[in-house]
């Protein structure tokens, strides 16, 4: 599949073809987004036939800028990885208006009051529902940083962030525009994923707060 300046194999039945055929396909995905193969040698076909059995989030860089990674379910060849990502460049910590409409770079966030009838309506992970009394009203939008933990829905401990990426098998160069909403206290959000268990709504919740996240 071409994506971009970008070409992806699907792991599983690449692994499947016969030694020449991989050779063959990938000098022709190379010479596709370089243009040639005049810097491409033999050891650097070699080098990449003996990393497809390495676990995911490994990178082989190669001459002219280009790199071959290693996703969870494909092989991705690309100059520009971090452009594969499906979601905008995020950057800063931003507030988010609550209830309101938060406009960021390439995302809107809508927050209001609903009743409990609207959460069984809404489930397409970047809707989240909480318990407005312990996320607060003073919830920001940002990416995530090193350290970040929180204890995700239906869990009873706490969890390193990067951690629960590599559990949910979350592209590498997807991982660092992921939107991470938190409240003064802790992260209570991570967009399209998991919420925290301790900002979950219960039978005790007073108030419900939805927070939906909108390509822009």
């Amino acid at each position: 599949q071409e994506q971009e300046d970008a070409i992806a194999l699907e792991k599983e039945p690449f692994l499947k073809l016969p030694l020449s055929i991989k050779r063959h396909l990938l000098r022709m995905a190379i010479e596709k987004l370089i243009g040639n193969l005049k810097d491409i040698e033999t050891r650097h076909i070699e080098q990449l036939i003996g990393a497809l059995n390495k676990p995911a989030g490994r990178k082989i860089s190669l001459p002219e800028g280009l790199n071959f990674i290693i996703e969870y379910d494909r092989f991705l060849l690309s100059m520009n990885p971090s452009a594969l990502s499906p979601f905008p460049i995020l950057k800063g910590e931003h507030p988010v208006k609550i209830p309101g409409e938060t406009q960021l770079p390439g995302w809107q966030i809508q927050a209001d009051i609903v009743a409990r009838e609207q959460i069984a309506r809404e489930d397409d992970g970047f809707t989240a529902f909480f318990d407005r009394d312990k996320t607060g009203d003073r919830l920001t939008v940002r990416p995530r940083r090193r350290g970040d933990r929180f204890q995700p829905l239906g869990m009873t401990q706490l969890k390193k962030v990067g951690e629960f990426m590599i559990d949910a098998r979350i592209p590498q160069t997807w991982r660092d525009r992921i939107p991470i909403v938190c409240s003064p206290t802790q992260v209570v959000w991570i967009a399209g994923w998991r919420i925290d268990d301790r900002v979950k709504v219960s039978e005790a919740t007073q108030e419900v707060l939805r927070l939906r996240m909108l390509r822009s």
